[in-house]
C-alpha cells in the first residue's frame, strides 16, 4: 500500500487525523466496523405494504456516521427521491438521485455483483477502515447502504445500493462529466448537438426552482437536468482537453496516484474488473478550451471517484473478451483483473500530471 508523510499534503489535509476519531477508536468504534457482519439482516416492515432488509447494519451505519453526519441526515435526504437516467452508461441500471442530490441509489440486478456485496463485504469494510481511520490515500466512491426491498402483494424484491453523488459539489457549477476506463479512440460516446451550452439552460432550470421552493409541486425540468448532462467517455475526454493532462497542483496529483495505486491493488486482489474513474470538471462558459498549466489560467474544481467496481471478473467475462478479440476488437473492456489495473493506472498517469508550481493554491 501507498502512504503519504503529512509533510506532503500538509497540516489539515485529506491525511490529518483529527481528535474525535481517536475518541472512536478508544470507544469501540472502529472496531465494530471490521468486525464479522452479522448472519440476519435488520428487518423494517410495515403491514402489507413492504419490507425493507438493512443488510451489515452496524458497519454501514458507521460508515454513515463518519461520511454523512448521522442517520437521521441520511434517512432526511433519501426520504424522497426521483429516478434518473443518466446517458453514456451502458450496464442499464435504474438509478434514484435524493431529493437534496447529495445520493445515488443505483438498483443491482445482476446476480454476481450483489454476490460480491454480500460475500466480500469483509474484505471492503477492512479497506474503508484503513481509508478512514488510517489515512489511506483513496478515491473509491464508498457504499453507504445496501438494501433488499420486498412488496409483499406483488412479492417483487429489488436490490440496492447507495452511493454519496460525485457531482454534488458542482451542481450549482456549469460541469462536464466523464467515465474513464483507460480505452483508446474505440470508447467515444456520441455527443448531442449544442451540448457545450446546456449548462446555462440547466442552471436557468435551477434559479427558477429555487424560486418556487415553497411549493410541494416540483417545478426542475427533470428531462433537461437528467438528459442534458451526458456522461462522456475516454475519447470525449482527450478531444475536451485537446490532447493535453489536466495538470493537477502536486499534493494534490501525488495523493491521486498514490490512491488510484490502492484502489486498484485492493480490486486486483479481490478479482474485480470493469471500474473506471467518473471525473466531474468545472467547465467556464463561453470558455473553449482547458489548460490548468498556463500560469493566467484561473484554477477549476475536479470532484472524481472510481465507480462500478462490484463486476468479478468471471468465465463468463473471459468468453466475452475472447469474443471481442476474434471480433477484431482493438481494444476490450473486460480483461484479467491484473492487467486492468495494470492499463488503467497508466492510462490514469497521462490524464492527470503535476501543474507549475505558481498555479497552487495559497
Amino acid at each position: 500500500w501507498r502512504r503519504l508523510p503529512p509533510s506532503v499534503i500538509g497540516e489539515g489535509g485529506l491525511c490529518t487525523k483529527h481528535e474525535w476519531e481517536e475518541d472512536w477508536e478508544r470507544r469501540g468504534v472502529r472496531a465494530a466496523l471490521t468486525s464479522p457482519a452479522p448472519k440476519d439482516s435488520i428487518v423494517v416492515t410495515k403491514e402489507g405494504l413492504w419490507k425493507i432488509e438493512i443488510h451489515q447494519a452496524p458497519q454501514y451505519h458507521i460508515l454513515r456516521h463518519y461520511i454523512c453526519g448521522d442517520d437521521l441526515n441520511f434517512a432526511r435526504s433519501l426520504f424522497r427521491c426521483r429516478n434518473i437516467n443518466p446517458q453514456g452508461g451502458k450496464s442499464k441500471a435504474a438509478f434514484w438521485v435524493s431529493h437534496d442530490e447529495r445520493f445515488l441509489i443505483k438498483e443491482v440486478k445482476k446476480n454476481a455483483e450483489w454476490d460480491v456485496l454480500m460475500t466480500k463485504c469483509k474484505a471492503l469494510q477492512w479497506y474503508a477502515d484503513k481509508v478512514l481511520f488510517e489515512k489511506l490515500p483513496s478515491v473509491l466512491a464508498m457504499v453507504v447502504g445496501v438494501f433488499t426491498v420486498t412488496v409483499p402483494v406483488t412479492k417483487r424484491k429489488r436490490n440496492f445500493v447507495v452511493h454519496r453523488n460525485l457531482r454534488f459539489d458542482l451542481l450549482s457549477t456549469p460541469h462536464s462529466v466523464f467515465d474513464l476506463k483507460g480505452i483508446g479512440k474505440s470508447r467515444r460516446a456520441p455527443t448531442p448537438a449544442g451540448h457545450a451550452s446546456t449548462d446555462a439552460a440547466l442552471l436557468a432550470e435551477r434559479e427558477r426552482s429555487d424560486d418556487d421552493e415553497a411549493d410541494d409541486t416540483p417545478h426542475v425540468n427533470e428531462k433537461a437536468q437528467t438528459s442534458s448532462k451526458p456522461v462522456l467517455w475516454d475519447q470525449n475526454f482527450r478531444e475536451w482537453t485537446e490532447g493535453r493532462p489536466l495538470c493537477l497542483v502536486s499534493r494534490d496529483l501525488k495523493y491521486l496516484e498514490a490512491a488510484v495505486w490502492n484502489d486498484t491493488m485492493l480490486l486486483n486482489n479481490q478479482n474485480l474488473i470493469d471500474y473506471s474513474l467518473l471525473l466531474v470538471a468545472e467547465e467556464r462558459l463561453g470558455e473553449q478550451t482547458l489548460d490548468l498549466c498556463t500560469q493566467t489560467e484561473p484554477t477549476r474544481t475536479l470532484c472524481l471517484g472510481i465507480i462500478d467496481y462490484l463486476r468479478p471478473y468471471t468465465l463468463v467475462a473471459e468468453v466475452e473478451s475472447k469474443a471481442k478479440m476474434l471480433g477484431g476488437r482493438a481494444e476490450v473492456t473486460v480483461m484479467k483483473p491484473a492487467f486492468y489495473s495494470k492499463r488503467f493506472k497508466i492510462a490514469m498517469g497521462t490524464f492527470f500530471v503535476a501543474g507549475a508550481p505558481s498555479a497552487a493554491p495559497p
